[in-house]
């Protein structure tokens, strides 16, 4: 496991490492990933972008939806600081939509090294 991982728990509030190498970065909602099997920064950004999209991008943990909408917004705030990015709701359901549950990996890694870049998801929607 690198340092990477200690540096994204920073960001999201009491996250932690599982007994099975999962970082679990909201336990509302059991929102994770595999963390023993990241090399490097790049692997972490990519499991955060595969594996946690979704539950930022639509969970709903709470039967009440402005609580469902506080904690996507926490876990948003999170994502930005940790990626240094500006994401959106509507940029997440984006993500998700082309780069959750690793649907396309070197998607992912064209994106991470686009700096982020949403265009290359969008040109990619027609590729579906």
């Amino acid at each position: 496991m690198t340092d990477e991982i200690f540096k994204v728990m920073k960001y999201f509030d009491g996250s932690f490492i599982n007994s099975h190498g999962e970082l679990i970065i909201s336990k509302t909602r059991n929102v994770y990933f595999k963390a023993s099997d990241c090399n490097s920064k790049e692997d972490v950004i990519c499991k955060l972008l595969e594996w946690c999209s979704e539950p930022i991008a639509k969970g709903e943990p709470y039967s009440d939806t402005r609580r469902n909408f506080g904690w996507r917004c926490i876990l948003l705030c999170s994502y930005n600081r940790y990626l240094g990015t500006d994401f959106t709701p509507a940029d997440m359901l984006l993500i998700y939509d082309r780069l959750g549950n690793a649907v396309d990996h070197s998607l992912t890694l064209k994106f991470i090294r686009s700096d982020y870049d949403l265009s290359v998801l969008k040109e990619s929607e027609g590729e579906k």
